[in-house]
């Protein structure tokens, strides 16, 4: 070998030529390769002891000149060594010298590695070599070409016939038995070196483990894209000068994102802490990695939103995560006007309704079935925490409104009788809370009202407008100014009690701590100050609650308001007492008994000695007398309490049995008749100015007598007697005062009026308009309408009386 590959030339030998000897060699070589291929081996043949010579001048003080020389040579170091390839092969069952012969190609790589030899055709056919019979020594082991391979890579040994050997027996179908932490050390090692086989290797591998179903290669990726980004993470800090808010990743970021996507679409269900770690962790780079936002896209558009709670939480970060919406206008203008960029079509609206019908079930079952009210109280506040997701996403726009009633008011029909219909009520009733006018597009069941969530601590439209009426209704005083804003808000909250009661009973409480504020008060400052009109109109406005009044959740704030009265009254003792409303009062007290005996009764019987000294001073009183003598009977329980074994008939007898007390009709049977007729069509026009002052002086005691004459007074808010119909509007306004629910009845009239031909009607009807828009204010809009009209097509002036009507409507004239 020294001869045939000298390490230097010396002049002064005189032997054969290297070609020579390397020529006899090769033919020696060749002929033991025949006797090989006919089966005739022979051990320590020349071929081995070729091989072991080889091996000790690789061991040697000369290994390195002696590789060197082979390099140069390559004319005859790569025929000897081809042949000792088809040798090694020929007796393959040898093992002692298959490990020899793999063993000097690898040491003879290591020394050809070098960067400073060039490339040439011994490098090339060795590492053919070696990559075969790397194969062939592991015995189809993959653990074991992974050991290999990232023993390569550590040394910065030559990769590629390791590698291909690797992914040779993949390819075959061999089981791979490597370790999750071994293969990703290969494969970080094989990005790091920037391997064309990187991507080859990772399919195989990622092709096994998903037909192995485990989460192995969804973890491997995972850590490698974790370990990517700490490494970059690491290189930014040390890079000072870098202010990029993004990390640059690596070039294989893309080649893992790219598996990752293909085998978890859903991005976080496989491996959760792995892959939320992924998505959301801390880096210690000043930015996040490239591909996040890549991740994070696939997760909210890949995800299988199944869980309730999690798709309502997803479409509230929709609207909410400023970065969603990056390159919007990022300074909100003064005035600004909400632009809602995701608009749902009416199916999707009524699938984001099933949603949050569906998470307050599924909430309402997790928890402890042993308190209903608390269940119910816990449902009731998880509807009410959505309200406003599907406020933003109905748009504003009514007929979103409208179509989700709809549904609700369709479910309840649906589910009678069940959980179900009480989450349908009470999502109506916030749905009601939030937008009022829906009440006048459609028809709210009757348990809507009392499925209870109106009186807490939920939000409301109308909360700032109902709270500021209550509170000019409370500002009492001598002035005109004054009495002309309260009466104004009195008509409003009397309007407001029958057209939306539960909004104005949300502000029961502060109603009875304002009446209860002027208890204390003697008799003469009560007087001076005025505070019985306060107290009257506030009487009036309950007796319009009737029945939502008496319902459980009121019953605190109307017991307050009811003794704050009781003890008003009392302190009028030795004084000409307000008759009318101790009437009005008693009328109230035997309604709330007859509507809810078990509360009322217990109540009134603990305060009787406030009713037994009203009494010594009023003795002609004949329903407080009544209502006394009733408290003093035994109480008898509801029906909802009376035992199932007791009969049916003590069920059937209802409450506390009591005198009737019923409102006091100053109008006979004869008189209604005589008056009628006086009134009629052809009477004579004194007789029609009689009647009508006689009912206008009995009606301000009683202004529900008003009512019989309806007819009569729209025909006479049309007469050419100014007398006549200045009557019949003030008997007309009395009459909507005193229940506002006629308003509408009067429309078509009101409206003929101002477009009658008659100067005088329209001139009548235009200075009765503020106060009639007040208790119509559903049509408002109509009302002032007409007015412009007739002020441009009939010359009247009527802006005064439409800037009026704006003014009581928007209560500016109490600023």
């Amino acid at each position: 070998m020294l001869q045939i590959f000298p390490m230097k030339v010396d002049p002064r030998w005189h032997g054969p030529p290297p070609s020579q000897l390397s020529l006899a060699l090769q033919q020696a070589l060749a002929k033991e390769l025949m006797r090989a291929k006919q089966g005739q081996i022979q051990q320590g043949g020349l071929a081995f002891r070729l091989l072991q010579a080889i091996a000790a001048l690789l061991t040697s003080a000369h290994a390195g000149p002696i590789v060197l020389s082979m390099h140069h040579s390559h004319a005859l170091s790569c025929p000897l060594m081809r042949q000792l390839h088809l040798y090694q092969r020929l007796v393959s069952q040898d093992v002692a010298f298959s490990s020899l012969f793999l063993k000097v190609i690898l040491e003879m790589l290591i020394w050809l590695d070098n960067p400073t030899v060039e490339a040439g055709p011994l490098k090339t056919l060795l590492k053919s070599f070696a990559g075969q019979n790397s194969s062939q020594q592991r015995h189809n082991d993959v653990r074991t070409g992974f050991l290999q391979l990232s023993e390569a890579l550590a040394y910065r040994r030559d990769i590629e016939g390791p590698l291909r050997a690797v992914i040779a027996m993949l390819k075959a179908g061999d089981r791979c038995n490597a370790e999750a932490e071994l293969i990703g050390k290969v494969l970080q090692g094989l990005m790091e070196v920037r391997s064309p086989f990187l991507e080859e290797l990772l399919s195989l591998l990622m092709t096994v483990g998903t037909q192995n179903g485990t989460a192995g290669p969804v973890a491997m990726v995972i850590s490698l894209l974790l370990q990517e980004s700490e490494e970059q993470a690491v290189k930014m800090e040390v890079d000072s000068n870098n202010s990029s808010e993004v990390t640059k990743s690596g070039l294989s970021s893309g080649l893992l994102v790219d598996w990752l996507e293909h085998l978890d679409p859903e991005v976080t269900s496989v491996c959760p802490d792995l892959q939320q770690k992924l998505l959301f962790a801390l880096n210690r780079a000043r930015g996040t990695p490239a591909y996040r936002p890549y991740l994070l896209a696939l997760l909210t558009h890949q995800s299988n939103w199944l869980d309730p709670s999690s798709a309502l939480d997803f479409l509230w970060a929709c609207s909410h995560i400023p970065r969603i919406w990056q390159g919007r206008d990022q300074k909100i203008p003064q005035k600004k006007t909400e632009k809602f960029v995701l608009r749902l079509s009416s199916e999707e609206l009524i699938s984001l309704v099933d949603l949050i019908l569906a998470e307050s079930e599924l909430n309402t079952r997790d928890s402890p079935q042993d308190d209903k009210s608390s269940l119910n109280q816990a449902s009731c506040s998880l509807i009410q925490s959505r309200l406003p997701l599907l406020h933003s996403y109905c748009s504003g726009e009514l007929e979103n409104i409208k179509k989700v009633s709809e549904y609700l008011i369709n479910c309840t029909k649906k589910y009678e009788e069940s959980a179900m219909n009480k989450r349908c009520q009470n999502l109506l009733l916030q749905i009601y809370l939030h937008f009022p006018e829906v009440i006048q597009h459609v028809t709210l069941p009757e348990g809507t009202f009392s499925s209870g969530g109106a009186a807490d601590g939920s939000s409301c439209k109308l909360d700032v407008l109902v709270h500021r009426l209550v509170i000019l209704l409370a500002d009492i005083g001598d002035s005109k100014s004054v009495e002309g804003r309260v009466s104004d808000a009195n008509l409003a909250c009397r309007k407001l009690a029958v057209s939306h009661p539960v909004l104005l009973l949300r502000h029961l409480p502060m109603i009875a701590s304002l009446l209860h504020g002027r208890i204390h008060l003697n008799f003469q400052e009560f007087r001076q100050q005025n505070h019985m009109t306060f107290f009257g109109n506030v009487l009036a406005i309950l007796e319009l609650l009737q029945p939502l009044v008496f319902h459980s959740e009121h019953q605190r704030a109307l017991q307050g308001c009811l003794l704050s009265f009781m003890k008003v009254l009392r302190n009028f003792q030795r004084t000409r007492s307000p008759l009318v409303f101790i009437t009005k009062f008693l009328q109230f007290t035997q309604k709330y008994i007859t509507r809810d005996a078990s509360s009322a009764i217990p109540y009134l019987q603990k305060h009787s000695d406030i009713l037994q000294v009203l009494c010594a001073e009023n003795p002609d009183l004949v329903q407080l007398k009544s209502l006394l003598a009733g408290l003093t009977l035994p109480v008898r329980r509801s029906s909802s309490e009376v035992d199932p074994e007791e009969g049916e008939d003590d069920v059937s007898t209802g409450s506390l049995p009591l005198v009737n007390i019923s409102a006091s009709v100053s109008l006979s049977a004869a008189d209604m008749t005589m008056y009628l007729k006086k009134m009629s069509r052809g009477g004579a026009v004194e007789d029609v100015l009689e009647v009508l002052t006689e009912v206008d002086e009995k009606s301000r005691r009683s202004p529900e007598i008003i009512q019989y004459f309806i007819n009569d007074l729209q025909r006479l808010m049309t007469s050419s007697e100014d007398l006549c119909r200045n009557l019949a509007f003030s008997l007309a306004l009395r009459c909507i005062q005193n229940n506002p629910c006629l308003a509408t009845d009067f429309l078509p009239t009101f409206m003929y009026c101002m477009g009658s031909g008659n100067f005088d009607v329209v001139q009548t009807a235009l200075r009765n308009l503020p106060e009639y828009v007040l208790l119509c204010q559903e049509h408002a809009d109509i009302l002032l309408h007409k007015a412009f009209l007739v002020g441009i097509y009939g010359q009247i002036d009527t802006s005064s009386m439409i800037a009026e009507s704006m003014k009581v409507l928007h209560m500016e004239s109490t600023t």
